[in-house]
């Protein structure tokens, strides 16, 4: 499964407000226990204040994310990128490095 990170921002406080109700409803009819198995997350924050996120998941697809954040998509904005941990980021590091060194 790849690593992602998931950006998201609300397009205005009535979007956020409509957000917050889904979110609500989906929590409490056992959402985080609905997920698929194709689908962890690692870390997720929101700033309610400013009506941004961000959250870490690993999946096995873009498709499976979609599905999850499909009913979110017309209140805000989603940003989806490949990313990395940080056990994986200082290990491309040192390998970068020791590439340099041979060269």
């Amino acid at each position: 499964m790849q690593r992602y990170l998931i950006s998201y921002e609300f397009a205005d406080g009535e979007d956020q407000e409509e957000g917050g109700e889904m979110l609500i409803n989906w929590y409490e009819s056992g959402g985080p226990q609905n997920r698929p198995e194709n689908y962890e997350v690692h870390s997720w924050i929101f700033m309610i204040q400013n009506g941004i996120g961000h959250s870490v998941v690993s999946a096995d697809s873009l498709e499976t994310i979609w599905k999850q954040w499909h009913p979110w998509r017309r209140l805000m904005d989603i940003n989806i990128q490949p990313c990395l941990d940080l056990d994986e980021t200082v290990s491309l590091f040192k390998k970068e490095k020791m590439n340099t060194r041979m060269d």
